[in-house]
């Protein structure tokens, strides 16, 4: 059976921090080989400690899930709602925190990095006239992105996304990015709920597309055309023919679910829904 994970933060989301110290031996317990460790609040902890105390929280983490059995396999950079890339400034700040995230990253002793694209129009781009410019701008900054986490032996796992008229959101759009960056430290995270939101999109299809250039995955499911991070089978999603499709394409990376149990349950029947939440996975992955 593929390999588990599921999305974390520093005190572990949908829930899992109500575990405190045995978090990631929780997660084991559940299956999961893997974390996708959140970085993308760049207002919260590890970005608002000295370096000092950043890496020793970092070393910390990576000891916790190393003594449970379980791998950070992937880091989601950072990212911010709403998009704050417009002013050469903006980007500039964001820049410094893409590659203080990467610092982290290593040493955290993960390979994969998940990024967003930059929006320097906003997330509606499409028929403004400015495609080509956020392509440009985007172009120029993860070159620069890159030549940091190759540094580290790093690879960036360039994300698609859920905004319609956005120039570079879908897994088509993504791929002719990476190809154009063409570098093996360059590569995609497959969001599987966001090609969910576009009605005409098939994700199986999608994923055969995208082939061997996917290196991490986002699972979760979507209804009505909105980005709802659901389980799967909650959503509109063909399961059983997106399994399918990663067997075609011979996918050798892990499940990662970016969705789970609803943190506000109860303790009791937060466990319950965590099993379930794992078992679906279970199910799916047990396909491939």
């Amino acid at each position: 059976m593929m390999r588990l994970g599921i999305t974390t933060d520093s005190r572990v989301q949908n829930g899992y921090g109500r575990y405190g110290a045995d978090t990631y031996k929780k997660l084991a317990e559940h299956g999961y080989f893997g974390t996708d460790f959140n970085l993308s609040n760049t207002e919260t902890v590890p970005y608002t400690l000295s370096r000092e105390d950043a890496e020793a929280f970092l070393l910390r983490e990576r000891e916790m899930a190393r003594a449970a059995g379980v791998t950070i396999w992937q880091v989601h950079g950072p990212w911010r709602w709403a998009p704050r890339d417009f002013l050469p400034e903006d980007r500039a700040e964001r820049m410094e925190k893409m590659k203080w995230a990467l610092w982290a990253c290593s040493v955290l002793e993960c390979k994969n990095y998940v990024i967003h694209p930059l929006m320097p129009y906003g997330i509606e781009d499409i028929g403004s006239g400015n495609e080509e410019s956020t392509w440009e701008i985007n172009r120029t900054f993860m070159r620069e992105l890159l030549a940091e986490a190759k540094r580290y032996g790093i690879t960036i796992c360039f994300e698609n996304m859920p905004m319609r008229k956005f120039s570079i959101a879908t897994p088509e759009a993504i791929l002719r990015f990476v190809q154009e960056m063409d570098d093996e430290n360059f590569r995609i995270c497959l969001d599987t709920g966001h090609v969910a939101v576009f009605w005409d999109l098939d994700l199986a299809e999608e994923t055969r597309r995208l082939g061997k250039y996917i290196r991490v995955m986002h699972v979760h499911d979507n209804r009505n055309g909105l980005d709802l991070h659901q389980l799967p089978y909650d959503g509109v999603i063909d399961w059983p023919s997106f399994a399918e499709a990663l067997r075609d394409i011979d996918f050798d990376g892990v499940f990662s679910l970016e969705c789970g149990a609803p943190a506000k349950l109860p303790d009791g029947l937060f466990e319950e829904a965590a099993r379930l939440a794992a078992n679906i996975a279970k199910q799916i992955a047990g396909d491939i």
